[in-house]
Parts: structure tokens; C-alpha cells; sequence
């Protein structure tokens, strides 16, 4: 068994035990339970904690990536509303005497979000590891909600490219954050539901954020309709950081909503899941693992891919839609349709996949299919006498969620040691943004008439790589799993011992990989 660096030491910092007491331990869940000295929970205190850690946890996590996403959908819903006219987002050419109009500094605006992601992501990571996790997601929301309402005062094209960017540095560390908090609270058959249940607050927000966009932008003021889009949803950000400060935990160590015993359990019930909980000491070596791993790349391509379409499904969305012949109302209402889509296929990923063991590739692959076919249908209908099928197709385009979310759940099972769980998550979060911050670029209105090729093309593309990469993810893994297995089985009493080490995948013998 791999000996613990004799540097590694903490002092248990938890209400109710003695201050004085020092222990050498791996991961911070030592200090409950090597003191209680619990090591045996009953099914019954199992499922009562997950029950209160799922009450609290669930609808606070949901309604954070609820209203991150309303921040970023906002742009959308103000390109209806005047923002591409009043600060001058569209560019007027001739050719041959053929007037055409360009978006391209809209586009600029969308994509310039997630380069300011990508450049925050650094710090984000290394600030959710560092510092209690709950306190952190708070100030970070609250100081996202501030750069949204400075989008009132900015009144010409750079100014607006200068607020994109900080929004997106702003808003970097909340993703990799959750992506912790899911690892460090849920065992891994537990993980793919809860990752869904939160991801899927993307398309609520998209259905109610729609109608909230569109009735706001009715208010009749002294400002431009899209100014008091960005002031409601900017305030509200603000306000829901404050109450994030006393709402979420930054561990189950420190949890309000559960008793000492409780707290105890919440720790013991991941000691199995060998992947620990959380280490606030950066370790360097599991640091450079984590660039060594193949299924780092695995990831990091595969979010790269799917994130495609999203220029698509989100960043161009109205317009699109709008390029089909509806009104304006009509395109909003349609907008809030794509977002049950997202609702009802994330989940239900989610769901398949915590009923039916390893079934994570399989239902990522699964959803790679409505994706293609969205494409397919949009790029190659009439929009004439046709609209349906059009609008049909971009109804599934947002179906990309669900096979998101079973790769983020297959990166915090298959990760272990908790400086490898934030690089890495940090790696596929910076892939998100690299291809979401490319992604408008391959939308040219020039196109309209000829049904958007630059944009599609590629989507059907790269969903077509990602199904097969799955496939031989799944493969890889299970190879992983048949190779320690045909060297030594799992042993239970040493896994006790090894489950809060703060080891990596690589080096706990007793690990196996999910699918």
C-alpha cells in the first residue's frame, strides 16, 4: 500500500471535535471519521443522508447553473430586442451590387464569452481546490451578477466585447466547481443522475428564461428594452450569491443541513468509492497525471466536438430560427420548446444511467444520434414548404446536453486524488470553452439562403467522431479493468484503508473504472 508523505498534515477543523487534535491523513475526511473511528454504516443511514443531501444540494445547484445560463442566454434574447441595431453588431457589404448584412461582430460577442472562460479557468481551478467550496461559488456568482448589470452602460461594440469577456472570466470557476461538489458528496453510480439534474437547468432556463426575456423586454422605460434584461437577470445573480453564502456547504464535513452522525456517514459512505472527498494541499505529480492520462484526451476531445453545435442551438439560436419565417414572438416561444428537449434527455440519461450499471457510453452515444439528424434536417430541408422539418431538427439539436453530461460523470468516476479530480475537470471545461468560443464563427448569416453549410457540416462531423470515440472509450476502460483484475482482485478490507489517501486512479490497485 502506497505510504502517505509525511508532510501531509491536518488538524480536524470540525464543529464538535477537539480543536488540538492533529492527524496524518490523505484527504480531509480523516478528521471525522478516523476519529469517531466509524467504519460500518447501515443501508438505512445511507439512504436517510442521501435523502437530505439531495434536498438541499439538488435545488440549490440547479437554480446556480439555472441562472449562469440565463446570464449567457441573455445575448440571445437581446439580438430580438435591439442590441445588434443600437450598438452597431451588424456590418453592411456589397458585392456586385447585392447588398448582404453580417452578424460577425455579433458573433464576436457570443464567442468572446468563452475566451474569457478559458482565461479564468486557470485561477477557477486552483481557487475550488484552495478555498472552502461553497463560499467560493458564492463570491463568484455575486461578482458574475455585477459584470451583467455593467451591460447597461455599455454603449458601443467594444465595450460590449470588454464586458463579454469579463462576464465569461467571472463565470469560469462555477462549472469545475460543481463538478467537485458532485464528486465529493455522490458515490459513483450516484454521480450520472445528479450531474444530470443540475446540467439540465440549462434547458428550464432556456424555457423560462425565454418567457421572463421576453416580458421583460416589454417594460416601457427610459432605457432600450435589452438594457433591463441584463439589469433583472444581473441583480438576481447578485442577490442568489448572497443567499449561496449561508445555503451551500463547502463540504459534508461543515454541511448545516446534517447532524454529527450524519456528517460521519455523508464521509463513510464514500470511503468505497476510492476517489476520497477533498485536499486543499496542490500535489504536483498528480498534476502532471493528469496531462499523462489518455483518458484526459479522451475527454477533452469528446467536449470539444459536442460543443459545436452549441454556437448553433445557443449562440445563433434566434437567429436561425428567425431565418426559418417566424415573427418574433413565435421565435421565442419556439426557443423555450428546445429547452424541454434538453430538460427531458438530459434527465433522462441521467436516470438510465444510474438503473443500469455502465451504461454511461452507450446513452452519450445514444443522444450523439437526434444531434446528427437535427443537422441533417436543418441544412438539407426547404425552409418554404417545409418548415416543420427545419424546425424540427433544431428542436434536437440541443440533445448534445445529454451526452455532455455522461462524459462529465465519466470524468469524476474514472479521476481519483483530488488535485487530478480539478486539473482534469479544468482541461474538459477549458475544451468546453475553446469550442463554444469557435463555435459562432462557423455560423455565417452570408448563408442564410443556402441553409447555414459552414455551421452544420461540421456538427455532423464531429457528433459522428464523438460516437465513435465512446466506443472505444468503453473499450479502453473495460481493458483497464481486465488487466488489474487478471493481476489481483479488488481487496475490500485494504480498499477501507484506501479510500481517503488522496491516491489516483493509477496508483490504488483497488480502483476499477465505469463506463
Amino acid at each position: 500500500m502506497r505510504q502517505q508523505p509525511k508532510d501531509d498534515v491536518q488538524a480536524a477543523h470540525v464543529e464538535g471535535l477537539p480543536s488540538e487534535k492533529v492527524i496524518t491523513s490523505g484527504d480531509i475526511a480523516t478528521q471525522l471519521v478516523d476519529i469517531f473511528n466509524q467504519s460500518n454504516i447501515t443501508p438505512e443511514q445511507d439512504n436517510q443522508c442521501l435523502r437530505r443531501i439531495d434536498l438541499v444540494l439538488m435545488p440549490v445547484m440547479f437554480l446556480s447553473f439555472a441562472v449562469q445560463y440565463l446570464d449567457k442566454a441573455c445575448l440571445t434574447s437581446a439580438a430580438l430586442f435591439g442590441i445588434v441595431e443600437d450598438l452597431d453588431l451588424y456590418q453592411v457589404s456589397s458585392i456586385g451590387g447585392t447588398f448582404t448584412v453580417s452578424t460577425q461582430r455579433y458573433g464576436y460577442c457570443s464567442l468572446i464569452f468563452y475566451w474569457g472562460y478559458l482565461i479564468g479557468l486557470l485561477p477557477g481551478v486552483y481557487f475550488a481546490q484552495r478555498f472552502p467550496l461553497g463560499k467560493y461559488v458564492a463570491i463568484v456568482m455575486f461578482l458574475w451578477g455585477g459584470v451583467t448589470v455593467c451591460t447597461v452602460a455599455v454603449d458601443s461594440y467594444h465595450g460590449l466585447l470588454a464586458q463579454r469577456f469579463f462576464l465569461g472570466v467571472t463565470e469560469a470557476g462555477i462549472a469545475p466547481a460543481f463538478s467537485l461538489i458532485t464528486a465529493m458528496w455522490y458515490k459513483r453510480r450516484e454521480q450520472p443522475l445528479r450531474f444530470a439534474i443540475w446540467f439540465s437547468a440549462t434547458g428550464i432556463s432556456v424555457l423560462v428564461g425565454s418567457l421572463i426575456f421576453y416580458g421583460i423586454g416589454h417594460i416601457q422605460g427610459r432605457l432600450p428594452a435589452w438594457r433591463y434584461q441584463f439589469m433583472v437577470i444581473g441583480c438576481f445573480s447578485s442577490v442568489w450569491g448572497v443567499c449561496l453564502w449561508f445555503l451551500l456547504p463547502d463540504s459534508p464535513l461543515t454541511a448545516f443541513f446534517l447532524s454529527r452522525d450524519m456528517r460521519v456517514v455523508a464521509v463513510e459512505r464514500m470511503r468505497q468509492e476510492q476517489i476520497g472527498i477533498e485536499n486543499k494541499r496542490v500535489k504536483w505529480d498528480q498534476v502532471r497525471e493528469a496531462f499523462e492520462d489518455p483518458k484526459t484526451y479522451f475527454c477533452v476531445v469528446m467536449l470539444f466536438a459536442i460543443n459545436l453545435a452549441n454556437g448553433a442551438a445557443s449562440g445563433f439560436g434566434s437567429i436561425i430560427v428567425q431565418s426559418f419565417g417566424f415573427t418574433t414572438l413565435r421565435t421565442i416561444l419556439l426557443l423555450s420548446v428546445a429547452g424541454v428537449f434538453v430538460f427531458v434527455f438530459t434527465l433522462s440519461t441521467g436516470l438510465i444511467s444510474v438503473f443500469w450499471r455502465n451504461a454511461r457510453c452507450y446513452s452519450a452515444m445514444f443522444c450523439c444520434l437526434p444531434v446528427i439528424a437535427g443537422a441533417v434536417m436543418i441544412w438539407r430541408s426547404d425552409w418554404q414548404t417545409t418548415k416543420a422539418v427545419s424546425l424540427w431538427g433544431f428542436f434536437m439539436l440541443p440533445v448534445f446536453a445529454g451526452t455532455q453530461v455522461m462524459i462529465l460523470s465519466l470524468v469524476a468516476a474514472n479521476t481519483a486524488g483530488h488535485t487530478k479530480k480539478a486539473v482534469t475537470s479544468g482541461l474538459v471545461w477549458a475544451s468546453y470553452s475553446t469550442s463554444n468560443g469557435v463555435a459562432p464563427l462557423l455560423v455565417k448569416t452570408q448563408e442564410t439562403a443556402s441553409h447555414y453549410p459552414s455551421a452544420f457540416i461540421p456538427i455532423i462531423a464531429m457528433m459522428s467522431l464523438v460516437f465513435i470515440l465512446l466506443g472505444i472509450y468503453r473499450v479502453y476502460i473495460f481493458s483497464l479493468n481486465e488487466k488489474r483484475d487478471s493481476v489481483r482482485l479488488v481487496d475490500r478490507d485494504e480498499a477501507v484503508r484506501t479510500g481517503f489517501l488522496d491516491i489516483t486512479d493509477r496508483e490504488n490497485e483497488n480502483f476499477r473504472y465505469q463506463a
